[in-house]
């Protein structure tokens, strides 16, 4: 790529409730104070972000910054042409988990700084992917979410009040209020089982849901996934376990099963999943990794 190639700043002006947009002004000008030529990158809408996101990048760019949250990065993730270029990212959404997984700063000024400075020699980092009958690819950063924290994932976003990850935590507290079971089918390999638990959930990253460490042993540069199960059980012990995985310790509780492999299948009936925050649709699911897929600025 030409060295006066710009960078797209591609931003969600919704993020937040409008940091996004304001972040991204902030971007655009330390670019502009490095001497470096970026570009801004919105849509009206996911389809019309996407749309242009593509067009930037065949009209040739260096790389590509979101500046948002984990909604985001999912939407540009599933543009082919932007999964070719390195990307990083300033954090300006609701949870920022994959950003959190790689400690990055929230200041802009020190944001775009490290920016630059990896464009050098980009990490390698592994995404997921996830098949479905009749569906094309689903790319995610973070984790494909089926069950509890799928239903915690869309009530979340139902709530229209700038409350940043409490959004997360309050809607926590209404799924495990009306807590429910369900039925998961699973396949490692030649490995097939069958559960009644609350969650059957394929992490990239270790947090989900605005820092709730669901995985704390995912690593992204691994080529692995790491598969949280949790089995049912009382209400009340089912209370004291979502406590322990709130604060990361329910790795060895015998409810919860954490399986590390490169390819996972999941049936879960009509179970809605969600990825990167955003909804994916029912399965059942194909999950593989793809093993540093992503050059990611950081």
């Amino acid at each position: 790529m030409r060295d006066d190639a710009p960078f797209g700043v591609v931003v969600n002006p919704r993020s937040a409730f409008g940091r996004g947009a304001r972040v991204a002004g902030r971007v655009l000008a330390e670019f502009a104070a490095a001497g470096v030529p970026a570009i801004e990158i919105s849509g009206a809408d996911a389809a019309d972000c996407q749309a242009k996101v593509r067009a930037a990048c065949r009209n040739g760019l260096r790389g590509l910054v979101l500046v948002g949250g984990d909604g985001l990065i999912g939407l540009v993730l599933q543009v082919a042409e932007a999964r070719a270029l390195p990307i990083g990212v300033v954090p300006a959404g609701s949870g920022n988990d994959f950003a959190r997984q790689f400690a990055l700063a929230h200041s802009p000024e020190a944001a775009v700084l490290r920016v630059l400075a990896a464009e050098a020699a980009p990490l390698a980092v592994d995404l997921g992917v996830v098949e479905r009958p009749g569906a094309a690819e689903h790319w995610f950063a973070g984790g494909l979410s089926i069950g509890l924290d799928a239903a915690i994932n869309r009530r979340a976003n139902a709530i229209r009040l700038p409350l940043g990850p409490f959004r997360y935590h309050l809607a926590l507290i209404v799924e495990i209020l009306t807590l429910k079971h369900r039925r998961f089918s699973v396949r490692i390999g030649s490995s097939d089982r069958s559960f009644t638990g609350v969650l059957a959930t394929v992490m990239n990253t270790r947090a989900i849901g605005g820092g709730i460490r669901l995985a704390p042993g995912a690593s992204v540069h691994d080529g692995k996934l790491d598969l949280v199960e949790v089995t049912y059980g009382t209400k009340l012990r089912l209370l004291s376990v979502l406590g322990l995985l709130a604060r990361a310790r329910h790795e060895h509780l015998p409810e919860v099963t954490i399986t590390r492999a490169e390819r996972i299948r999941i049936d879960a009936g009509d179970e809605v999943a969600y990825s990167d925050g955003e909804r994916v649709g029912t399965g059942p699911f194909e999950v593989r990794v793809a093993p540093g897929a992503l050059r990611f600025l950081a």
